[in-house]
């Protein structure tokens, strides 16, 4: 499979298409959306912070995980020297996402004690595929939202003048 993506646009409906290969909608080939020079590419880091809510620490603590095995936060706090509760925190949301496991190992002389433990590659990397999916849905449907009627209405009223007001203060 390829990394390069390309975005579709269908000149029927407007439905949005991504993919790496042709896609169909209305029972035709849609078009191909030239790369547009307003968009730029976000980072790595701009995307996990805007899809997952996943900080560049988080994506450090998560790398760790993946490189050290099985980890607790004493160890991971020795190795990145960062507050425990900060990675703790971390290290439950990073969880939550599906991008390590946490399981929870009962000590011999009392008490308990949980371990991080990474999941695969390929796991990791649908994990974030499918929260980016079911982002860009949410995201699409805020969009949809707007209503292009009301939009134009505003801009553009029948009687030429606009049905909005700018308010200033000192």
């Amino acid at each position: 499979m390829s990394n390069d993506v390309t975005t579709f646009e269908c000149s029927h409906c407007g439905n949005l298409g991504i993919g790496d290969g042709e896609i169909r909608c209305c029972e035709e080939t849609m078009e191909v959306i030239e790369d547009d020079p307003i968009s730029s590419t976000p980072t790595l880091s701009e995307l996990l912070k805007s899809v997952l809510d996943m900080s560049e620490t988080e994506l450090e603590l998560c790398l760790c995980v993946m490189e050290g095995g099985s980890v607790t936060v004493a160890t991971l706090a020795e190795q990145t020297e960062y507050d425990r509760s900060l990675i703790n925190r971390h290290l439950n949301h990073l969880a939550s996402i599906g991008v390590v496991k946490k399981q929870r190992r009962l000590l011999d002389s009392g008490g308990e004690v949980y371990i991080y433990t990474p999941v695969s590659p390929e796991t990791v990397r649908a994990q974030l595929r499918r929260e980016f999916h079911q982002w860009t849905a949410m995201a699409t449907a805020q969009l949809n939202a707007l209503q292009r009627e009301k939009v134009e209405s505003i801009a553009d009223p029948d009687d030429g003048e606009p049905t909005w007001e700018v308010f200033y203060s000192e």
